[in-house]
């Protein structure tokens, strides 16, 4: 494991779509076939009742639907189980390491089985379904947070309460610069605001009531200061947000 603590020379927000650890495509496919296979074990007591029973074919449109919530549901324990065995073998590290590394080949494969549960999860007929699978890859979702159709990293994201991830944001704790591959964690305090398009980079750390304006980025490792709106790319202007408190003005 090769490590280096200068990061002065990295630019905002480089990342990656991980081709995977050999064999993930194979893996992610048998987990696919074993849901489906367990689907149909399930099922079948039912539909031979239906044909015996026609009038159960009323129940045919509810029935539909429950299928998408029974493959949702196995898809997420089959996830998780191989996602626990992963964490077991590999456990996720912050820092900087190689691409020939330990820690980037299991981090890739970690990554598709995290992004195949959460397709699923937002492909969902009910919205906010994603909100219950972060935490089963270790990132920390607060009350009240508005997702929206951003992109999080399922590792090293922890998001408080009241806050708001705009459209088409993308919040990376990883990225590979320089055939070095960088992993941080990105701290989103309560009440703070993260504009549409947006890119927050690895090791960010947002302040509570702080604003990322929209189609604006931070550098590795920036800190947004608390009840300011921040703007460029990387974030380098600085807007006080006036707090109004009946006929007094706090000036933050």
């Amino acid at each position: 494991m090769t490590q280096s603590s200068d990061t002065e020379d990295f630019q905002p927000i480089l990342s990656a779509n991980y081709p995977g650890k050999k064999g993930t495509q194979l893996l992610l496919f048998l987990e696919f076939w074993l849901t489906l296979t367990l689907m149909c074990f399930i099922n079948l007591p039912y539909y031979r009742l239906m044909v015996n029973h026609l009038w159960m074919l009323i129940l045919l449109p509810l029935s539909i639907y429950g299928l998408f919530w029974q493959f949702m549901g196995l898809t997420t324990l089959f996830s998780t189980i191989i996602y626990k065995i992963l964490i077991k073998i590999e456990p996720p590290k912050e820092g900087i390491f190689t691409l020939t590394s330990r820690e980037f080949q299991y981090y890739s494969l970690r990554f598709w089985v995290c992004y195949y549960l959460l397709y699923f999860a937002r492909a969902m007929p009910l919205p906010w379904v994603d909100m219950f699978i972060f935490p089963i890859f270790g990132s920390k979702i607060g009350h009240n947070v508005v997702l929206y159709d951003s992109w999080i990293d399922p590792e090293f994201v922890n998001i408080g309460g009241s806050s708001m991830i705009s459209l088409n944001t993308q919040i990376f704790s990883h990225c590979i610069y320089k055939e070095r591959f960088i992993v941080k964690q990105v701290v989103i305090e309560k009440n703070s605001i993260v504009g549409a398009g947006a890119i927050v980079a690895p090791g960010t750390y947002i302040e509570e009531g702080a604003i990322l304006g929209a189609n604006c980025s931070t550098a590795i490792d920036q800190k947004l200061q608390s009840y300011t709106i921040h703007i460029g790319s990387p974030a380098n202007i600085s807007l006080p947000i006036k707090l109004h408190n009946g006929e007094n003005e706090v000036k933050k």
